[in-house]
């Protein structure tokens, strides 16, 4: 900003040189008060490229999603520690009651941030019926890759509507009436597992990448002379093998969480365990997502 004030300064000294030196002052500490009273938070906050990456990531539905997915773990994760922080002031005397109010709190504001992720994914199904449009139409060259794919597309067609038959059945927003409660449950079960199905092939389809990407570093290695179209192929197959790996743990993680809850009854008693996996998954995936999103920043003169 001080630099933008001097560049105000030479113009009103070449446009106006036959102003009187005291007109010229006034517009110069006219100039110098806007910059100080509306230029202040402009000023005080640099150029970034991490700031431009991180608005170009979560300002993308996905992007968004983990970042939603991750405080929302969190968040359920810091509930329980808050509980146990009451209690141990309660035994030591510095509290009435062995109860938190944040914690209570805490739990109501993940139970918004999950609301708020499911309904925002509910346009979901128009990238799935995209995706399969151009699966047919850009096949790609494994027969093995192509049928993987479109199992995929065709278990979230199965999980979309069950999802909004579930949702809009339930107490959070009962559009249908006429829906019973234990047909409500049913659907919200196979959204599950629709859902688990399409996570599973991910996951083997994530392997297959893996698998071709250490064969290319290996043929990599093994090139005889290393020129500058070897860096670039090198450091491509590196990105791509830390995108996958980032990938599979989210992936892997969240595996076993979806199976879970797709069982009547579920796997474990412990709900902690669903908490601590989903954070690691979300982790890894907004981690991965970053790396998508990163740009490398423009060298300047």
């Amino acid at each position: 900003m001080v630099a933008a004030s001097a560049e105000h300064v030479d113009q009103w000294v070449l446009i106006l040189p036959h102003k009187p030196p005291t007109m010229v002052k006034s517009h110069i500490a006219q100039d110098g008060i806007d910059d100080i009273l509306l230029g202040l938070f402009g000023a005080v906050v640099p150029h970034s490229h991490r700031l431009d990456h991180a608005v170009r990531f979560f300002g993308t539905w996905s992007g968004s999603d983990k970042l939603m997915m991750l405080a929302q773990y969190a968040v359920k994760l810091l509930a329980p520690l808050m509980q146990l922080r009451a209690e141990v002031q309660f035994r030591a005397g510095k509290r009435e009651k062995p109860l938190s109010p944040t914690t209570d709190g805490l739990n109501k504001f993940a139970g918004q941030l999950g609301l708020a992720r499911r309904v925002s994914g509910f346009w979901g199904i128009l990238a799935i019926l995209k995706g399969l449009s151009a699966l047919e139409r850009h096949r790609p060259k494994s027969r093995f890759q192509l049928n993987l794919q479109r199992l995929q597309g065709i278990s979230m067609l199965f999980y979309y509507p069950l999802d909004y038959l579930a949702f809009f059945s339930s107490p959070l927003a009962p559009l249908l009436p006429g829906v019973s409660p234990q047909t409500s449950a049913k659907a919200t079960l196979w959204s599950i597992r629709s859902w688990g199905v399409y996570v599973f092939l991910q996951t083997v389809q994530l392997l297959g990448e893996w698998k071709e990407v250490a064969q290319k570093e290996l043929a990599l290695k093994k090139a005889p002379e290393h020129d500058a179209n070897w860096n670039v192929e090198a450091a491509a197959a590196g990105k791509r093998k830390q995108a996958v790996c980032y990938q599979l743990a989210a992936n892997i993680s969240r595996l076993p969480v979806i199976l879970h809850w797709s069982v009547v009854g579920g796997l474990y008693k412990n709900e902690h365990w669903s908490t601590v996996l989903s954070f690691i998954s979300a982790v890894a995936a907004i981690r991965g997502g970053w790396e998508t999103h990163r740009v490398p920043p423009p060298h300047g003169p």
